[in-house]
């Protein structure tokens, strides 16, 4: 069993990671500036991730004991992969307009 935990573990490491990289991506930035989203917002945003972060390590740590702990991992795994799949469709639409802006700039030329 602790070879799964670690595994569990690993990719909450992974996917949290990815989503701390996503947000300070200049993509994300700029989708946020562009769409004159409050800042703030995703300052919180990575003010939550953060505690996640730090409570999903001791809960791995108790889910082994407790299935309810173990449920509110799996839930937050969920939430977390949910969270990537916005990242990447806000770097999608951002990467999208961009392409689109420039073809119409080469178009008119």
């Amino acid at each position: 069993m602790p070879v799964l935990e670690t595994l569990g573990g690993a990719l909450f490491g992974a996917v949290l990671q990815a989503l701390f990289d996503k947000l300070d991506s200049r993509q994300v930035l700029d989708y946020f500036r562009g769409r004159e989203l409050d800042e703030k917002l995703l300052k919180n945003l990575k003010r939550k991730l953060l505690s996640i972060n730090a409570l999903v390590h001791d809960a791995e740590l108790k889910q082994i004991s407790d299935s309810l702990v173990k449920a509110w991992l799996d839930e937050v795994r969920d939430a977390l992969l949910d969270a990537e799949d916005l990242l990447d469709e806000i770097d999608f639409e951002f990467t999208k307009c961009k392409m689109e802006a420039e073809y119409q700039t080469s178009a008119g030329e």
